[in-house]
């Protein structure tokens, strides 16, 4: 390989992980933005339609243009239904109210979990082989969270920590079922009309939820509606293609190794920003669950074009859609 040919390799590989860097920092900053929203007084499902329904403003056209023959099939619009309303609708029912009575910080960690879960629901759904070091990575990670949850159960700054954090957790178990009934799309709809479709449907699932907080509401702060717009653009919108043109041009194992710091991220964040404590519990316990999470996520193949659309649908809202 020449010189000039090398230099081309070079840029796209920083560029890559300049693009995964942004997505991890838009990512793991979504949760301080969150509490933030919630601390200024916007109702949570008010907040999470809000989002997704800013967000479908800005990826429909976006699909319409690149992708203008993409629609949903007969055969695939239950399913689509069906993981728009797990993994946004029901997702965000949790986290919402969770991130309101827990700290950001607890919050990002527990759900940094997810593929513990998600290796856990494949073994008992479909008989997944899984070796004997990513079960070590499982039960440290399960261990970690457990030192989270039990940090908030001893709070007593925030008695109501417990229960965001077990709220958390059933976040966790619904973005489960969400990769698992997305697995089968994947192959039939770009990531982008995926994530497009879910995130529409999710709003108008969304909907009548944030009617009901109708004698809640106010007039929304300028600080606010900043939190809102940057959840909807920048955690929504751009993380997608940022991650996308991570996912082409890095190994599977560089990009996990990377989402792996979204907890850190958050914790930094909630304290400079918040003012938020964070415990050497809460440390502790998080540090366990990245090196589990990180020990599931070895030797994993790079991603090809097929996998891509997989990876991406069951990452883009953990935290960015959404992530």
């Amino acid at each position: 390989m020449t010189a000039k040919s090398e230099r081309p390799q070079f840029a796209q590989n920083v560029l890559a992980n300049l693009a995964i860097i942004a997505t991890v920092i838009f990512w793991g900053m979504s949760f301080v933005s969150s509490k933030a929203i919630l601390n200024a007084g916007v109702p949570p499902f008010t907040m999470a339609f809000l989002r997704f329904f800013i967000a479908s403003l800005i990826l429909l056209p976006i699909l319409k243009r690149n992708q203008p023959h993409a629609h949903i099939s007969k055969e695939d619009r239950v399913p689509v239904l069906l993981s728009a309303l797990s993994g946004v609708t029901i997702y965000f029912l949790f986290e919402t109210w969770g991130i309101k009575l827990t700290s950001a910080a607890s919050a990002s960690m527990i759900i940094a979990s997810v593929p513990v879960f998600t290796i856990c629901a494949e073994y008992v759904i479909y008989k997944n082989h899984i070796s004997a070091v990513k079960w070590l990575g499982v039960l440290m990670s399960i261990a970690g969270v457990y030192f989270i949850i039990k940090r908030g159960q001893a709070s007593d700054n925030n008695p109501q920590a417990l229960w965001g954090n077990l709220l958390m957790l059933g976040a966790c178990l619904s973005w489960v079922a969400y990769i698992l009934i997305s697995k089968g799309l994947n192959g039939r709809l770009s990531g982008l009309a995926l994530t497009t479709y879910q995130s529409l449907f999710g709003a108008l699932f969304l909907l009548p939820l944030a009617l009901l907080e109708y004698e809640l509401w106010r007039p929304i702060p300028p600080i606010a509606w900043a939190n809102i717009i940057y959840l909807a653009v920048c955690c929504s919108a751009i993380s997608y293609f940022l991650y996308i043109y991570a996912l082409s041009h890095l190994d599977s194992v560089v990009i996990s190794s990377y989402v792996n710091l979204i907890p850190v991220v958050s914790a930094l964040g909630s304290a400079f920003l918040l003012g938020e404590e964070i415990t050497l519990q809460q440390i502790f316990g998080g540090a366990i669950v990245i090196v589990g999470v990180y020990i599931v996520n070895l030797k994993r193949r790079k991603p090809t074009a097929a996998s891509n659309g997989e990876n991406t649908s069951s990452a883009i809202d953990r935290r960015g859609q959404a992530l």
